[in-house]
């Protein structure tokens, strides 16, 4: 398993819960092969990070066209500035 991890500092954190509760109600809003996804947030609301798993590391790699094309159409203001975008290999995954 792979996990892609986004970091993003700033934006509208009430603004982007409320995107993304819209985009999820019309269905995944994920790229294809995305298995699970978590957006972490500071408790001030000032970072925020965004992990995506995959069953594999060419699947991670597919949807990197369709994340930067959800960076067009969240508005910067809403979801920060992305700071970092990193991949790793999933080690442990417990309970899994």
């Amino acid at each position: 398993m792979w996990a892609r991890l986004a970091a993003f500092d700033g934006g509208d954190v009430d603004r982007l819960r409320a995107a993304g509760e819209e985009r999820m109600a019309g269905g995944s809003p994920f790229p294809e092969g995305v298995k699970k996804a978590l957006l972490l947030g500071t408790a001030d609301g000032e970072r925020r990070l965004f992990i995506t798993l995959f069953e594999t590391k060419e699947a991670l790699d597919e949807s990197e066209q369709a994340f930067e094309s959800m960076g067009d159409d969240i508005p910067e203001d809403v979801r920060g500035t992305r700071v970092a975008v990193e991949q790793y290999e999933v080690l442990v995954d417990w309970p899994g």
